[in-house]
């Protein structure tokens, strides 16, 4: 589950379930330096002669004192850092990127490529308060995001379903059975429950 650290610099930390944070007890050197596979929410605190670096599989992020949102899970497709206000400095393998506020970085593992845009930060951040908001999003993400969050197997048995976008505003502290009737209301997928595992298929015409 999701759960919430204050470093020995009292940056304070959000972190998402089946996330796992790397740190220090205390911080010595001249950088502030963890480890983040998963996703977490950072609240920096300012120390300009001791910049703060977040450095996850294929990223390294480093900050002075800032708030930002990183999602960087090894088993999906991309990783990608959001940021609130002030600023951050990205290094992904030789190209550098700096970050100004409503600013969301992508790296996509498979083709190595980037990608920068201006975003409502609150798509990206709204699981630590408590919500799930999707804007026209897939459902192949929309499922890996669930499925995180309440511990289930899945698998979809046709790539069409992977596809279909939605839309969603989402009680994270809801149980999952009204979230997954909402998701068949739509009458866009079939969903069943097999041996312990969601399959999820284009519906099938009657």
């Amino acid at each position: 589950m999701e759960c919430n650290i204050t470093l020995s610099d009292g940056t304070k930390i959000h972190l998402n379930a089946q996330s796992r944070l790397t740190y220090p007890i205390c911080f010595s050197g001249e950088n502030r330096v963890v480890h983040v596979e998963g996703e977490a929410y950072f609240d920096v605190a300012h120390d300009s002669e001791r910049p703060f670096i977040v450095k996850t599989p294929h990223t390294s992020i480093e900050v002075t004192g800032t708030s930002f949102n990183v999602r960087a899970y090894n088993d999906e497709s991309i990783e990608s850092t959001t940021l609130v206000s002030g600023g951050i400095k990205i290094a992904c393998g030789k190209k550098e990127v700096e970050l100004t506020p409503n600013q969301h970085f992508v790296y996509n593992k498979a083709s190595r490529q980037t990608s920068l845009e201006d975003v409502n930060t609150e798509l990206y951040t709204s699981w630590k308060s408590g919500a799930f908001i999707f804007m026209n999003v897939p459902l192949d993400n929309i499922m890996s995001y669930l499925s995180k969050w309440y511990g289930f197997n899945y698998t979809f048995d046709d790539e069409f379903a992977k596809d279909i976008r939605i839309g969603a505003y989402l009680n994270r502290y809801e149980s999952m059975n009204p979230i997954i009737d909402m998701i068949k209301s739509l009458n866009l997928v079939d969903i069943k429950q097999q041996d312990e595992v969601i399959h999820i298929s284009k519906k099938q015409k009657q």
